[in-house]
């Protein structure tokens, strides 16, 4: 898989990741927001942990892995 497909990859999942924490705070945003943001997070983590665990090679893995902001789950492989 070459480089830029990785990083277009990432880029989708990015956003996703932590999102909810700008919530925090907010004066209009209810705990339904919150909760959808919480749980699309969620979500995007576990579709970024899955596919570093099988990435085809190590490389693409800890490409993906930096990109995406998820570099501690690298030693999943």
């Amino acid at each position: 898989m070459s480089p830029r497909t990785i990083l277009r990859m990432a880029r989708l999942y990015r956003p996703l990741i932590g999102a909810h924490v700008q919530l925090i705070g907010q004066q209009h945003v209810s705990n339904d927001a919150y909760y959808e943001a919480q749980s699309a997070s969620d979500e995007a983590v576990r579709q970024c942990k899955y596919l570093i665990q099988h990435l085809d090679s190590r490389h693409d893995a800890v490409l993906f892995a930096r990109a995406v902001g998820l570099p501690e789950y690298i030693n999943l492989r």
